[in-house]
């Protein structure tokens, strides 16, 4: 005996039907989750390739979504413009949403280079210590922040004015710690003991410079370029102890009270 498999017409048809209706339905879920992802990451993730080095040169910028508060979001290569601000006053950029903010360049209104950075670009700050973000010293009231991220995502951010402590002298401790040196030194002798990593982290208008990273006891000196403000940035690991010591301004110091002219026929000689 043999079994005929072949389909009738109307077999044929529903079958058809069937997996048209699949294909319609699978259809309509790739559009639905499309829109959703539009939706949550935007028409772009990324500024012009064009641009993607120098966004700033751009005559046409990506500018970031003001959100208020001082949060902002936006692709890589977006600006945030600001205004109004104290430049002895430093910025903290922290990102949100555990999204990604790198390197921030900053420029005067159009893009201009206020401060040249390393690399003959604007100066640029990137903390790899800092644990609560990124902090920038603006040279001016009126600057552009050019934020960078990942191409394929969409960051955001808030920035801040919080308070730093203004030192000199010794400055020790244990842990983090950030502040501004309130003295005119370009050079100061750094001390580390105990088990772990010290590192030292200055900002100024021109960008970040690590000027000290160490896993062993040291006794040594560091230098950075002059600014004003200056921005130390410190990050300790485990029981790492560490100390600071600045020289004192020589305008500071108060000078020698000079000695008396004797006058003539003061030395006890009769003319």
């Amino acid at each position: 005996m043999s079994s005929n498999t072949t389909l009738s017409g109307a077999a044929r048809g529903r079958l058809l039907a069937f997996n048209g209706f699949v294909w319609i339905f699978g259809l309509v879920v790739i559009v639905i989750i499309g829109a959703v992802l539009l939706a949550e990451t935007g028409d772009e993730v990324s500024a012009s390739d064009d641009y993607a080095y120098e966004p700033w040169l751009n005559p046409d910028p990506v500018l970031a979504d003001d959100e208020g508060d001082g949060v902002y979001s936006g692709v890589e290569g977006a600006m945030v413009p600001l205004d109004g601000l104290d430049p002895a006053q430093p910025l903290l950029i922290t990102e949100l949403d555990d999204t990604y903010v790198g390197r921030v360049s900053v420029t005067g209104p159009g893009g201009e280079i206020l401060t040249e950075g390393e690399y003959g670009g604007p100066a640029e700050f990137e903390s790899y210590i800092a644990s609560d973000g990124h902090w920038v010293i603006v040279p001016q009231a009126d600057v552009e922040l050019w934020i960078d991220g990942f191409s394929d995502e969409r960051w955001r951010m808030k920035v801040t004015t919080p308070p730093v402590e203004e030192r000199s002298g010794t400055v020790s401790g244990f842990g983090p710690a950030v502040f501004a040196l309130d003295a005119t030194a370009t050079t100061a002798r750094v001390s580390m003991r105990g088990e772990g990593r010290v590192s030292i982290e200055t900002v100024t208008s021109a960008g970040v410079t690590e000027v000290f990273s160490e896993n062993e006891p040291t006794d040594r000196s560091i230098a950075w370029a002059d600014g004003e403000p200056v921005l130390f940035v410190i990050d300790a690991w485990d029981d790492a102890g560490w100390t600071i010591v600045f020289p004192e301004d020589a305008a500071s110091t108060p000078a020698g009270t000079p000695a008396p002219t004797p006058e003539p026929g003061a030395t006890g000689v009769s003319p």
